[in-house]
């Protein structure tokens, strides 16, 4: 089986907003788009609809790693983003064992809209965790040098 077939095992995502690096990522969740479509019923053609799209629709995207001594700079930058209301680019990144990317999409129009620290509660006994949440009006897979196929 070629490399590039075989299953990943993701270790990490990392995550550039307009090329500043907000580190590594331990879960991405959201990373999905859905097509809206318009179920519409042709006249004299009952036997089933026609359904025309009309729009894609882009989950918001949830990145979550443990806490460090960063997480309050991030929790502040969160703030101060939003209330800049700027729409900024970013990049996530899947990265593979080794660190090497794997896979790579472009976010266009991000906002961060949330960021959540961990429940403090010292019965758990699980790690730590902060959350960022992002919308953002799509994103594009971009082909990573090392798996486009070599021209003869």
């Amino acid at each position: 089986m070629a490399a590039e077939s075989q299953p990943l095992s993701v270790h990490n995502f990392s995550l550039k907003i307009d090329g500043m690096s907000l580190g590594l990522f331990t879960r991405c969740t959201g990373l999905a788009l859905a097509v809206e479509m318009d179920k519409v019923r042709d006249g004299g053609y009952n036997s089933a609809p026609t359904y025309l799209p009309c729009g894609i629709i882009y989950a918001p995207l949830v990145v979550s790693r443990p806490v460090s001594k960063e997480s309050p700079k991030w929790c502040r930058w969160v703030q101060e983003t939003v209330r800049e209301r700027k729409l900024l680019t970013g990049e996530i990144a899947c990265l593979g064992p080794g660190k090497e990317r794997v896979a790579t999409w472009e976010l266009l129009d991000v906002m961060p809209v949330a960021w959540r620290g961990p429940a403090l509660d010292a019965s758990s006994g699980g790690i730590a965790m902060e959350e960022i949440e992002f919308v953002h009006g799509g994103f594009l897979p971009q082909v990573e040098s090392s798996s486009r196929p070599e021209s003869s």
